[in-house]
């Protein structure tokens, strides 16, 4: 996967953990000081963390072998056009990343998929300059006068290394293991910035999943598992991690109703019980801000119909633990289906797409059954009052974001919705093929205004 460097896994203390190989074989403490610095993260943001850095570290010393030695300069521009070679590749017009790209081919990398790289990134910036500083304070404590931080030597693995003088030595005792990100991995200078890459990403519309087409995607699923998990999330618009986590005793047939619940809150419940120390790291809670679900029609009734022929065909009832779906068939069966990777997952949903016709940008699949629930609930979604369309605070509360800039991120106004308006409105604009003179549209507007306070004042004086 990569040149330069070997990603490892390893298990530590019954987690997951990961290790860097350098081009001579040995083991990158940078890195593994970074790896350590994530033992509370959760297993996802772990593992997509360290690939990242482990990608850009392959990229720092393959620019480290272009110029043997690298200046302060020479390291800056390396980081800042790092976006550049990420997005870009061979078509990248800054050095290093032009060369850079023609020996590591870097693929093509969505805008999108910057802002996780460069969010991992900077975080092992930020740690490195916070281990620079620690071990200067200690160099100066223990009597040096220039301490070993030498902001030249990105690299050490592919240049000389001096032995440590005794008193370099003494104070990077005391900093033990975070003191080998300075004694044997890449030293970052301060104040370094990574180049200009999107902060946010403008919402693709058509990563949402056609409306119309939902039913036949939910018929084209191949059993009654697959039907059931996704109709449900149609009907919830809940994550997909969220769906596949279900236990038995999150669902009410009777009342027809679904809990979306956080593992971190029952961490005791015997069904995690039942799984490893790496399969419990599996469980992934984004943090949902409500148990509650709102299920929308036919995915719902659809849903639990679909439910009760899998229980009652499919589900293998072993007692071992509650979750609702699982693995079928071969070694695994009966074991929690969220175990299975993401890759099997995807390419079920893409053949069922396929089946029916509906091609999706690259990256959305499983997701885009959120995305049309938003989109859905925000235009479509028929109210009491006769209008359609449920206010943003309570789309935000049904999708379980924490913040309404999430929900609006996630489900903007539908386009075809706006279109219509714009259309109507120019349509009104026009007089036997002639446009209205500016001072009519404002007689006309001002018009509509005096109408809306008379019905107001109307109202008011019917209930007094």
């Amino acid at each position: 996967m990569f040149k330069n460097v070997t990603l490892r896994e390893r298990s530590s203390q019954g987690r997951v953990a990961w290790v860097l190989l350098g081009p001579d074989g040995n083991r990158i403490d940078a890195f593994s000081a970074f790896a350590y610095s994530l033992r509370n993260r959760k297993k996802n943001t772990r593992d997509s963390y360290c690939r990242h850095l482990a990608e850009f570290l392959d990229y720092l010393i393959e620019v480290s072998s272009l110029y043997g030695s690298l200046t302060k300069l020479q390291l800056s521009q390396a980081i800042e056009t790092y976006g550049e070679y990420l997005q870009l590749g061979l078509d990248a017009g800054t050095e290093p990343a032009k060369t850079v790209a023609s020996r590591l081919l870097p693929g093509a990398n969505a805008p999108a998929s910057l802002i996780p790289k460069m969010a991992a990134i900077r975080n092992f910036l930020s740690l490195s300059e916070n281990i620079r500083k620690e071990i200067a304070e200690l160099a100066k404590l223990n009597g040096l006068k220039e301490p070993a931080l030498d902001a030249n030597a990105l690299c050490p693995e592919q240049g000389r290394r001096r032995p440590l003088r005794p008193l370099e030595i003494q104070a990077m005792q005391t900093g033990s293991m975070l003191a080998g990100v300075i004694a044997g991995g890449p030293k970052f200078i301060d104040s370094v910035v990574l180049g200009r890459y999107p902060s946010e990403i403008p919402y693709d519309h058509s990563r949402a999943f056609p409306f119309d087409k939902v039913m036949d995607l939910i018929d084209a699923m191949p059993t009654f598992r697959d039907k059931a998990e996704t109709a449900f999330l149609a009907a919830s618009g809940c994550r997909g991690s969220e769906s596949l986590q279900l236990l038995v005793e999150d669902i009410d047939p009777y009342e027809r109703s679904v809990l979306l619940v956080d593992p971190n809150i029952r961490v005791g419940n015997s069904s995690y019980r039942s799984l490893s120390p790496d399969e419990r790291e599996i469980l992934v809670w984004k943090g949902r801000a409500t148990q509650f679900t709102l299920l929308i029609e036919p995915f719902a009734s659809i849903f639990f119909d679909s439910l009760k022929s899998y229980f009652d065909r499919e589900y293998i009832a072993h007692g071992r633990h509650g979750f609702v779906f699982q693995y079928l068939r071969g070694e695994r069966r009966g074991r929690p289906y969220f175990l299975s990777s993401a890759s099997t997952r995807l390419e079920l949903f893409n053949r069922a797409c396929k089946r029916i016709g509906v091609h999706l940008p690259w990256g959305s699949a499983r997701h885009s059954l959120r995305h049309m629930y938003g989109t859905y609930l925000l235009n479509y979604f028929p109210c009491s009052s006769g209008e359609y369309g449920l206010a943003p605070t309570i789309v935000q509360q049904m999708m379980g974001h924490a913040s309404l800039k999430s929900t609006l991120k996630y489900a903007r106004y539908d386009q075809e919705l706006l279109k219509l308006e714009i259309e109507n409105a120019n349509r009104l604009i026009f007089i036997h093929g002639k446009p209205k003179s500016l001072v009519q549209l404002k007689l006309e507007a001002l018009k509509s205004q005096i109408s809306r306070l008379q019905e107001q004042i109307g109202d008011g004086g019917a209930r007094d």
